[in-house]
């Protein structure tokens, strides 16, 4: 078998692209690329075709002065045929050829450029260069190309739902525009020239943030992606998938898992890429497992095509989309510290999110530059989903609206307080917001705590005083009259902390027509 030389720039695109080109399975490129496999005389002249090409656009990058830019842009322009060279060279050895049997003219079209692009979405790009942040940036030459793109854009205007997207319609696709404005506060310009390569790119990012790049998944982002844009065509109120990351908790023995809200899905190296590096979670030494983990969810969204004037009163449910996503995000952490029980409580930080639109160039993401969070890392088990879905549910079932200010003071314990001082301070303030009451607060408050979470009169009078005690050692932290430290304030946050959460798994389990009651801790102290 022939042996062939692959230098480190072959190597460092990746064994995906490889893989389809040779027609060979994903762990044998990677062994390929590695050295620990031979390959057939035919693959070997095919790689060294490839080889060949791209050491060819790296010295003319080096006389243009940008290698980067002179390989990744000028391999999309490869055709032969009007295919392109990687689909060609994946045939000839053997592998399944373009086929696409869509009754849906668009979808059709647009699955057939999708799919002749497919393998350029399978190297890994430079991560220094900002002009490969955009897919659209550097594929667009490509589709530019291809006949069917013509056909696309006939099927689009064909399209009574499609071609209402563009209020203005002009000799040819240059002249046929729109202004738009949508929901999510984003807007600009849609432009039928360059609308197959929105498309494109925008379905290949929709299936790079679920993990799944294969010709398949990309086929369904297709049919997703034209169904999103016809319903936003007739004005419809559509909803799209939205994204947001957290660290601290990951998956250990699964990868994903539906909740009342939508679903939980670790990382993987396509979404990796998405998000730049100070956003990324970090690894668990010696276990290899990602301390993060990815929440997808629906998002609403519509947009008002034409040139506007004023602003937009969007219907309540569109407006409250916002705080709607901060209330899921408020749902995930909770659930998770009611579901796991462990002292102390696991929290979990938002790093970045991302809310897909159909409209947009490109992947917009927002993140933080600082990421931190005061509890212990956490992996997550298979055997704990059941424990995690059932609290996602009741939380989200339950009227619990005046109880969420305990809620948010337990999570920013948990979640923000780097200072454990804070941490028991906040831990304390949920007391209160669960069972506090105008006078004698320590009292109420412990009676009330005692009475939910003990069976007996000596067990309760024991927590009573605990709690009085730990409630008067706050307030003469907070007035300055006594200082703790570091260790003990602690060992006083864990266990205030689950003492709330005990407390409110004792409401939501047996009380919970007490969750909406102002005088819950009256009615406690009464059972």
């Amino acid at each position: 078998m022939p042996i062939v030389n692959i230098p480190l720039f072959i190597k460092n695109m990746g064994h995906k692209i490889l893989g389809f080109i040779l027609n060979i399975e994903e762990d044998v490129a990677l062994g390929v690329l590695n050295g620990q496999y031979d390959i057939s005389e035919e693959k070997a002249e095919v790689l060294k075709g490839f080889i060949k090409i791209c050491r060819r656009l790296r010295m003319q990058g080096i006389d243009q002065g940008d290698v980067d830019f002179s390989v990744f842009h000028t391999l999309p322009q490869i055709l032969q045929d009007n295919r392109h060279i990687f689909n060609i060279w994946h045939e000839q050895l053997g592998g399944e050829k373009v086929h696409v049997d869509i009754p849906d003219p668009v979808a059709s079209s647009a699955s057939k450029i999708a799919l002749e692009v497919f393998p350029l979405f399978l190297i890994n790009l430079p991560t220094n260069s900002h002009f490969f942040m955009n897919t659209f940036s550097h594929l667009s030459s490509l589709t530019y190309q291809l006949h069917e793109r013509q056909i696309l854009i006939d099927s689009i205007m064909a399209d009574r739902s499609l071609a209402k997207l563009f209020t203005n319609v002009g000799e040819n696709e240059m002249d046929t525009h729109c202004q738009y404005m949508a929901s999510s506060g984003r807007g600009g310009g849609l432009q039928l020239a360059v609308f197959p390569e929105t498309l494109i790119a925008n379905t290949y990012e929709l299936m790079k943030m679920r993990g799944n790049i294969s010709r398949d998944a990309l086929l369904a982002s297709v049919a997703e992606n034209i169904e999103m844009l016809r319903n936003l065509g007739e004005g419809k109120q559509i909803e799209v998938p939205a994204f947001v990351g957290f660290h601290n908790v990951g998956l250990d023995d699964f990868s994903e898992m539906e909740i009342e809200n939508g679903k939980i899905r670790t990382y993987n190296e396509e979404i990796l890429s998405l998000i730049p590096n100070q956003a990324r979670p970090s690894i668990l030494g010696g276990q290899n497992k990602i301390l993060g983990l990815v929440l997808e969810y629906k998002y609403p969204y519509e947009i008002i095509l034409g040139e506007q004037q004023g602003s937009k009163n969007w219907p309540p449910q569109l407006e409250q989309a916002r705080k709607k996503l901060a209330l899921f995000q408020e749902n995930l952490s909770f659930a998770l510290a009611l579901a796991i029980n462990r002292t102390p409580a696991i929290g979990i930080n938002q790093a970045w999110s991302l809310v897909f639109d159909p409209l947009s160039h490109g992947t917009n993401i927002s993140w933080g530059n600082s990421v931190k969070s005061p509890m212990p890392h956490y992996l997550l088990k298979s055997d704990e989903i059941e424990a995690i879905t059932y609290w996602s549910k009741i939380i989200n079932d339950s009227d619990d609206e005046k109880i969420r200010l305990a809620i948010r003071r337990i999570l920013s314990s948990i979640n923000e307080r780097m200072n454990p001082i804070d941490g028991f301070i906040d831990s304390i303030i949920a007391w209160e917001n669960l069972f506090g009451g105008n006078a004698e607060l320590s009292y109420r408050i412990s009676v009330s705590i005692a009475k939910l979470l003990k069976e007996n009169s000596e067990e309760r009078l024991e927590l009573q005083s605990k709690v009085v005690k730990y409630y008067t050692e706050r307030s003469k932290i907070v007035h300055g009259v006594k200082e703790i430290s570091h260790d003990d304030a602690v060992k006083k946050r864990d266990e205030c902390l689950q003492i709330a959460l005990d407390a409110i798994k004792k409401l939501y389990k047996e009380h919970h027509d007490l969750l909406s009651d102002t005088e819950r801790s009256k009615k406690l102290a009464l059972l």
